[in-house]
């Protein structure tokens, strides 16, 4: 029998895309890092205590109780290892001797994120929670970009737990090797720009791409004004443009609006431009 020797120079070349291959694969989630949302159905198992086995259903609200221990807080967002610990610990409080809980996630609440902008079929993407989607996954479901789209201009918005959104770069398909993909989670908006156009988005009463007017230039204020205007909750001194390949910019548009004497000038939009109008606190 002959035995055929490998040359180091194709070994080499093997791991070399077998780690390129890795670098885009996306783990599937494991079940205790999975993050609990609305409608999840939880089975909690307590070894040898059957009476204490219980089906939580994740309310909306996020809030519900257990055997014993009573409010378990806000379940929204939490893992199902934070929860398990949770449970065993507060047991152990004066209930139990020792407490050995099994969580099992019988059934997942619907989770979606979103695929706006110029890609061929903006829609809904259905996220499940043992199989992570990424942002330029996503925007394959939706049929890939459209040629008159900003591709270096994506961005996933992302709102968090106080309400407040961020503005993350989806990264494009040749620095992805470079950059992490964005994993997506429910709610969150990829947004794909036009050249031709800009988005405001936020807190102004009709959110949605501006285009922009060949014969003059289009300002943040014009541009604000065209999207009906502030919402009652904007933040309108420190109006966020997110422009491709260059920091955020802030912009106090009230002190624009009032014409105060040396105050900020009103900034022209750049095609591709995303306006963002954060909520106020108060």
């Amino acid at each position: 029998m002959t035995i055929s020797v490998v040359p180091r120079w194709l070994i080499s070349l093997l791991l070399v895309i077998a780690g390129a291959y890795s670098a885009h694969t996306v783990e599937p989630a494991k079940i205790d890092d999975t993050r609990l949302y609305p409608g999840d159905l939880l089975k909690v198992e307590i070894y040898d205590n059957l009476d204490l086995t219980s089906a939580i259903r994740v309310p909306a609200t996020g809030v519900t109780t257990f055997p014993l221990i009573g409010d378990l807080g806000e379940l929204v967002g939490r893992s199902i290892q934070d929860l398990r610990s949770e449970i065993e610990r507060r047991l152990q409080d004066g209930y139990l001797t020792q407490a050995v809980v099994t969580i099992t996630l019988q059934e997942a609440g619907p989770r979606t994120a979103y695929v706006l902008g110029a890609v061929q079929r903006p829609d809904s993407v259905a996220l499940n929670p043992y199989s992570p989607v990424t942002a330029l996954q996503a925007i394959s479901r939706a049929g890939g970009f459209a040629d008159e789209a900003n591709r270096i201009g994506a961005r996933v918005l992302r709102t968090d737990a106080r309400g407040q959104r961020t503005a993350i770069p989806v990264p494009t398909e040749e620095d992805v090797a470079a950059k992490a993909d964005i994993i997506l989670q429910p709610g969150d908006l990829v947004i794909v720009p036009r050249l031709d156009r800009v988005f405001v988005l936020g807190q102004v009463k009709k959110p949605g791409a501006i285009s922009i007017p060949a014969e003059e230039k289009l300002t943040i204020a014009k541009a604000i004004s065209l999207s009906g205007g502030f919402d009652k909750y904007s933040r309108q001194d420190q109006v966020q443009i997110i422009r491709p390949g260059a920091s955020v910019m802030l912009v106090d548009v009230q002190a624009i609006l009032q014409g105060k004497e040396n105050g900020p000038a009103d900034v022209a939009l750049l095609p591709g431009d995303t306006v963002f109008v954060p909520e106020t606190r108060f």
